[in-house]
C-alpha cells in the first residue's frame, strides 16, 4: 500500500511546478468570475483575468451586484482585456435603460472572434430585439437568446454560418421560424424553449439547409400543431408539452432519436392523426414517451397495423394520474420486434388498480405468448411490491428469454419487508438474468445472480 501511495504522489504535479504560460493558458478558458477570484487569492495570478477567453458575465458573475457595479465591472474588463481573441460571451443583464450598452459590449465581444453568444435579458421589463447583423459573423456558431427576440428578415441571407440557435422565453412567430430555416443554411440544431406565439409550428427546410439534425420544442405555449413538412436530414426530435396535432409529412430515414413527453391534462384527449404520426416515426432507434402519449394513441392501440421496425431503446414515464397499466406497455412492446433496452419510470401511485386491469389486463398478462428474444436490459424505476409492479418485473423475466440484466429501483420512501428476497420474482420462471435491487438514491443494496429456478 505504501509503495502504491508513493507512486501516486510522484505522479502528482502541484501548481507551483507548472510554468506560468501553462497556467495562463488553463485559466484563460475558465469563466471570468473564477479567474477574477484566483487573482484575488494569489498575487501570482493577478493579471490572468486580462487574458480570459470565457467572457461569462452571467447570473453567477452578477451575483448580488447592483446594476451600476455590474456595468462598471464589465466596462473595466473590456477596457483592460489584453487577449486578441475569445471563445464565449454570455451576458445576464437588465437592459431596460441600457440598450446601447448591450450593443457596445456585444460588438466588442464579436470583434474578439467569439464562437458562442448568449444574451439573457430576463431582468428586462420590456421586450427587446436583437438585430441579426450585429452577430452576423463567420466565427459565431452558437446563439442563445433569453427574453430577447431576434430580428431576421426573410430574405436577409443572414446568419449563414450559425450552427445552433436556442430561443428561450421569446415570441417565436411563424415568420421568424420561417426566416431561420430559410437563411441559416449551416444550422444543425434549433431549440424552442418556453416560447409563445408559435401558433402552427411548420418545419420546412430551405433547399440549402442540408445539415439540420436536431429539433427541440419544450414547454411552449400559444400553438395548436407541430408539422414537419420537409426535413430529410433530421436525426433527433424532442418534444415536451401539451398534447397537440402532430404531422410528419416527409420521409426521414435518418430520424433515430424521438421523444414525446406529453403532459397529462385534466380531460382525456386523443392524438390527432395518430396513425400518420406513428408511421412517420416508425424507423427510429431510440424512443422516449410519456404515459399520456400512450393514452392519446387510442384504447385500441393493439389493433393498429404498424411496427417500430428499428427501435432498440424505449423509455416510458408513467405519471401518477395515468390509467396506463402493464398490459398497455406490453402491447406497445409487441410492435417493437428488435427492442434491446427498456426503461420504465413508474410514477408515485401509478399502476393503480383499475376496472380494465381487473377485468381484462390481468388475464391478458396471464396468457401472454409474445417473446422478446433481443431484449437484454430492463430497468424499472419506482418499483414496489404492489401487484402491477411485480407483474411487470415477472413479465420481463418470463418473456425476454435472453434477458441479461433487470434493474429494479425502489420507489422513494417505500420500505420493503425484511423477509423480501428476489427469489420471489423468479419463482416458476426459467431466466438467466442478473437482478439488481437499488435504493432510490442509486446506492446498490442487493445484487443477485441466481437465477435458474425450475419451472413450476
Amino acid at each position: 500500500i505504501d509503495m502504491k501511495r508513493r507512486k501516486e504522489q510522484n505522479n502528482v504535479v502541484s501548481i507551483p511546478e507548472l510554468d506560468d504560460d501553462v497556467l495562463d493558458s488553463i485559466f484563460s478558458h475558465l469563466p471570468i468570475k473564477e479567474v477574477r477570484d484566483l487573482s484575488i487569492l494569489s498575487h501570482r495570478f493577478r493579471y490572468s483575468w486580462k487574458f480570459c477567453r470565457n467572457l461569462s458575465f452571467d447570473r453567477h458573475f452578477a451575483g448580488t451586484m447592483s446594476t451600476e457595479k455590474f456595468k462598471n465591472s464589465v466596462n473595466y474588463f473590456f477596457k483592460h482585456h489584453r487577449s486578441t481573441s475569445a471563445d464565449k460571451f454570455r451576458l445576464y443583464f437588465d437592459a431596460t435603460n441600457d440598450v446601447n450598452l448591450v450593443s457596445c459590449w456585444t460588438q466588442k465581444a464579436v470583434n474578439l472572434g467569439i464562437k458562442e453568444f448568449e444574451l439573457d435579458l430576463t431582468p428586462t421589463k420590456t421586450i427587446l430585439m436583437l438585430s441579426w447583423d450585429l452577430i452576423n459573423v463567420e466565427t459565431i456558431k452558437s446563439v442563445t437568446l433569453v427574453n430577447c427576440e431576434l430580428h431576421l428578415p426573410l430574405n436577409s441571407n443572414g446568419l449563414r454560418h450559425l450552427k445552433e440557435l436556442t430561443l428561450r422565453c421569446v415570441r417565436a412567430r411563424p415568420v421568424l421560424v420561417k426566416a431561420v430555416l430559410a437563411n441559416c443554411s449551416s444550422l444543425t440544431t434549433f431549440r424552442l424553449v418556453r416560447c409563445s406565439c408559435i401558433y402552427n409550428l411548420r418545419i420546412l427546410c430551405g433547399p440549402d439547409l442540408k445539415r439540420f439534425k436536431t429539433l427541440v420544442v419544450e414547454n411552449c405555449s400559444d400553438y395548436d400543431s407541430v408539422a414537419i413538412i420537409n426535413a430529410p436530414s433530421l436525426c433527433s426530435f424532442r418534444y415536451r408539452g401539451k398534447i397537440c396535432e402532430f404531422r410528419i409529412q416527409c420521409h426521414m430515414e435518418r430520424l433515430n432519436d424521438v421523444a414525446f413527453e406529453i403532459e397529462h391534462s385534466k380531460d382525456f384527449r386523443m392524438l390527432p392523426h395518430k396513425k400518420e404520426m406513428v408511421v412517420g416515426i416508425a424507423y427510429v432507434r431510440h424512443l422516449t414517451i410519456s404515459s399520456a402519449f400512450l393514452e392519446g394513441l387510442t384504447s385500441k392501440f393493439e389493433e393498429m397495423e404498424f411496427y417500430f421496425w428499428r427501435l432498440l431503446k424505449l423509455q416510458v414515464t408513467v405519471a401518477s394520474e395515468s390509467y396506463i397499466n402493464p398490459s398497455d406497455i406490453a402491447n406497445f412492446l409487441k410492435k417493437c420486434p428488435r427492442i434491446e433496452n427498456v426503461f420504465i419510470d413508474i410514477g408515485q401511485n401509478a399502476f393503480g388498480s383499475s376496472p380494465y386491469w381487473i377485468m381484462k389486463g390481468r388475464k391478458c398478462f396471464d396468457k401472454w405468448e409474445t417473446l422478446f428474444p433481443l431484449l437484454k436490459y430492463v430497468a424499472l424505476e419506482g418499483f414496489t411490491l404492489k401487484e402491477q409492479s411485480i407483474t411487470m418485473a415477472r413479465f420481463f423475466l418470463k418473456n425476454a428469454i435472453y434477458l441479461r440484466h433487470l434493474t429494479l429501483i425502489k420507489a422513494k420512501n417505500y420500505n420493503f419487508p425484511p423477509t423480501f428476497t428476489l427469489n420471489y420474482l423468479v419463482s416458476g420462471i426459467l431466466s438467466n438474468a442478473r437482478i439488481e435491487l437499488i435504493e432510490y438514491n442509486r446506492e446498490s443494496t442487493t445484487t443477485m445472480i441466481p437465477v435458474r429456478n425450475p419451472v413450476g
